[in-house]
Formats: structure tokens, sequence, C-alpha cells
């Protein structure tokens, strides 16, 4: 699967959340997520523009409750230069000291978490978040999903008009979370 994804910082969410009301986007969630990235034995993933992390998500409110899913997600490295368009493949695991435990035991290295608040919504095809980030910012990313080999341009043109739509025409981000706290795994 490709993951077609395009971010912007905002300084505001509220005249986003009024925009997507006014097109009818359909509010999903809000939900905490606390990504824990590890670094490769074997190459570096700063130089390959790759990613691995494990993701814990909760409900807010319910933070020091049981988590309401743990994803594995690998990154490949981004395919184009105006958007954060890259491979991912998830797997969705049981035990995050488990999986944290087999990669730390196979030579992966825990380098960084990123913790946000997440606001979630549906618009045709595409999910729009509203990320709260801790020691980063508040961005909205606007992402879809395409087939492997399939011509993702069209979906990258289509997200660039829904930011219009919205009010947004500047402020797109195409560093990780990551790179914005400033660290290179």
């Amino acid at each position: 699967m490709i993951e077609v994804e395009v971010k912007a910082h905002v300084n505001d969410f509220n005249p986003v959340k009024n925009a997507l009301a006014k097109l009818d986007a359909e509010l999903i969630k809000t939900e905490l997520q606390d990504d824990i990235y590890f670094n490769a034995p074997h190459r570096d993933f700063a130089k390959t523009d790759e990613a691995l992390r494990i993701r814990k998500v909760t409900q807010p409110g319910l933070e020091n409750s049981k988590y309401e899913k743990l994803i594995l997600t690998y990154k490949g490295a981004k395919m184009d230069a105006v958007s954060k368009t890259r491979k991912e493949i998830e797997v969705e695991i049981e035990d995050l000291e488990k999986m944290s435990s087999i990669l730390e035991n196979i030579g992966f290295i825990p380098v960084a978490n990123v913790n946000k608040k997440r606001v979630i919504y549906h618009y045709h095809s595409f999910i729009i978040s509203l990320d709260e980030v801790r020691d980063v910012g508040t961005f909205v990313e606007i992402e879809t999903e395409a087939n492997e080999g399939e011509n993702f341009e069209d979906s990258v043109e289509k997200i660039f008009e829904i930011y219009k739509k919205i009010g947004i025409t500047d402020g797109f981000e195409r560093r990780s979370y990551l790179e914005l706290m400033g660290i290179y795994i």
C-alpha cells in the first residue's frame, strides 16, 4: 500500500474545523497516539528516509487504561518532491513490551518518542487529521491510499484541492514530526 499524504502547519484549528463542517466532512474520532521510533542495526534510516515505529493508540481521558490498539509500521522513503507519499506496511500487534523487546534483541534501537492528539475526519476517500504534536506544533494532514505501482499524482493534486477548500495555501511540510523535533534517525 502507498500512503499519499500532505501535511501543513497551522496556527489555529478553528477555521479548519469550520471549513470541514461546510464540506460536510465527517468527524470520526479523537485519539492519543504515542509513537516509539526505532533505528535499524544494518542501515541508517536517516540516510535511507525510512521509518519503523510502534504506535500506541488510546482515547483521551483513558491514558492510564489499556490501549485501544498497537500498530507496528514500516514506512519507505518518500516517493516525490512535494508530498510525503511513501510505501507503508502496518500490522496490529498485541504486546508493546514484547514487540519492543523483539526489535531490540535483533539490534533495532529505540531512538525517539512522538506524542500527539489527533482529531480524525473523513471526506470522500480522504482522511483529514488535525494533529497537536507535543514539542512540535499543530498540523493538518490529508491522506489517502494508492496501490503499489498505481499513479498517485492525481491523489496528490486532489489533496491540494482540499487544502484550498479549507483555506490552507501555505505552511506545507515534508519533514516528519521526528525531523521537526530535530531528531534524525
